[in-house]
């Protein structure tokens, strides 16, 4: 082959792979989908602060499982203290080889289309040449936990990281398909943060869920928490020293206030904390499949709602409206489907 031809192939390989990148749906909801968290508690060289990692670690565990419904061995987390190793909550120290042993069994067990949700809580810093979170032993850089979600490519990620100077970390891990959620908005924020506590508060039952649809998005919590951060310093009569951050559409520019009609907010609205399908516990087994199969399709509609809501400003009027309308309709019937099923087996 000719040498200006293999390059030609090559650049038309490359943005084919792009666009494919670029086009895949994130976020879609199936029956088959799994979501995966993991939780990594960082290292303190203040024991007071080291406790509450430690405490919102188990907090964020508890709910997961308990008001979630995650079975336990779709949760990975890893701890600090050596003590930790007869806690069977525990999956592991908190050290970097022990994530890349986690995440090497991770790549091989998840399917395309999986979720994965990683919550960073800890202490991080930051230079002109790198960001780190502090781990026990090395700690793991932006760019090392970037080669490191290169594997999981066909999956979807959220990356909060609710550690100090964490926005040249999160901005190291930008790419299509995925929500980054930064607790500061500059490495200069370098002091302890709070974003963690209020991030973990909003899904506690549910109490971040703005549209009262029994569910939290990633939205969600970032302004529940991002509200409530602000209104302790308020409260406290101190300036803030974290403004937490989202990006979701890849361009690398990090949003103080995402959502609606902003660049960023899109697949942060429809990345939920919930599993993403299940079916009501009264139903018989014969029906549960097909329950399964009208709950994917509700969150699919609803979905598709909340991406169409955000491209209002780049349709006619009358597209915009017959468009809804058709999704309204067919939630309304997909919804009573459900309903009319689950009735049935009360009685």
């Amino acid at each position: 082959m000719r040498p200006h031809r293999a390059i030609v192939l090559g650049i038309c390989l490359f943005f084919a792979v792009a666009a494919s990148a670029q086009s895949r749906d994130y976020f879609l909801p199936t029956p088959a989908t799994r979501t995966y968290m993991v939780i990594l508690a960082g290292a303190s060289p203040e024991k007071a602060y080291g406790d509450q990692i430690r405490r919102w670690c188990f907090q964020l565990y508890t709910i997961l499982t308990e008001d979630y419904g995650y079975r336990r061995d779709h949760i990975i987390l890893l701890m600090n203290r050596s003590t930790d190793s007869e806690d069977g909550r525990i999956s592991g120290a908190s050290r970097r080889d022990i994530l890349y042993e986690k995440m090497e069994a991770l790549r091989d067990a998840l399917h395309p289309g999986d979720q994965l949700f990683f919550f960073l809580i800890g202490h991080g810093t930051s230079d002109a040449a790198d960001a780190k979170f502090v781990l026990s032993g090395p700690d793991i850089s932006g760019r090392e936990f970037a080669v490191m979600l290169r594997h999981f490519s066909a999956q979807d990620i959220v990356v909060v990281n609710a550690a100090s100077s964490s926005l040249p970390f999160c901005k190291a891990l930008i790419g299509p398909g995925r929500v980054l959620v930064s607790a500061t908005r500059s490495r200069a924020e370098k002091y302890n943060t709070i974003f963690a506590q209020y991030f973990i508060a909003a899904l506690d039952d549910h109490a971040g869920d703005r549209d009262k649809n029994r569910r939290v998005s990633i939205w969600e919590a970032f302004h529940f928490a991002a509200t409530k951060v602000k209104g302790w310093y308020a409260d406290q009569n101190r300036i803030p020293t974290e403004h937490a951050a989202l990006e979701d559409n890849g361009d690398g520019i990090f949003s103080l206030d995402p959502g609606p009609g902003q660049a960023d907010g899109r697949l942060a609205q429809v990345a939920y904390i919930d599993p993403l399908v299940t079916a009501p516990a009264a139903l018989p087994p014969g029906d549960a499949g097909s329950a399964l199969t009208l709950n994917a399709k509700i969150r699919e509609l609803e979905r598709s709602v909340l991406l169409l809501r955000h491209r209002k400003a780049d349709l006619p009027a009358q597209a915009y409206q017959q468009e809804m309308e058709q999704l309204l309709i067919e939630l309304a019937r997909t919804s009573r489907q459900l309903r009319q099923m689950s009735d049935a087996s009360r009685r």
